[in-house]
């Protein structure tokens, strides 16, 4: 096996820094809406709805609401959910994520109509003059029951992606 030279070392380490340093999370393919405090709104995605409203705290900014997965949008045998994981993404205009939460629920019964409450905090190291955004994320996996292991879960994903 043939070993790097120190200067070939330090030319390649200063090659993955550099490459390091532009990877970033990005939601430009999510839905997403402009920030606003204090103020009822509503994000439509694939598989679910989340009523929010963003309020203000000492240090940060609080993210709260409630999920609802679209009945009409999964499978008609879906009553379970059996994972849940719920992010809120603050992003700027290009869509780059400058803080996230995230939420992981227990396990329940799928119900039509019945909200998944949420509240996360956002706390950016720091914000540029200009637009912000809000968007969401989830993944989910609903089964037939609790006891039903015999089928693959119906899987839902939209997430922030690295870019």
């Amino acid at each position: 096996m043939k070993l790097l030279k120190p200067a070939n070392c330090a030319v390649l380490l200063i090659l993955l820094f550099a490459i390091s340093g532009c990877v970033h999370l990005g939601v430009s393919h999510l839905e997403r809406q402009s920030w606003k405090l204090e103020t009822p709104r509503t994000i439509q995605m694939e598989f679910m709805t989340f009523d929010y409203e963003i309020v203000p705290r000492k240090d940060s900014f609080g993210l709260r609401g409630k999920a609802y997965v679209k009945k009409n949008n999964v499978p008609m045998w879906a009553g379970w959910i059996g994972e849940l994981w719920i992010q809120g993404y603050l992003s700027d205009m290009d869509g780059e994520v400058l803080a996230q939460g995230l939420q992981v629920f227990s396990p329940e019964a799928l119900e039509e109509g019945k909200g998944i409450p949420f509240d996360f905090e956002l706390k950016p190291e720091m914000l540029d003059s200009g637009p912000l955004y809000i968007s969401f994320g989830y993944r989910m996996a609903l089964s037939k029951s609790r006891e039903d292991n015999n089928g693959p879960p119906f899987m839902a994903i939209e997430r922030a992606v690295s870019q």
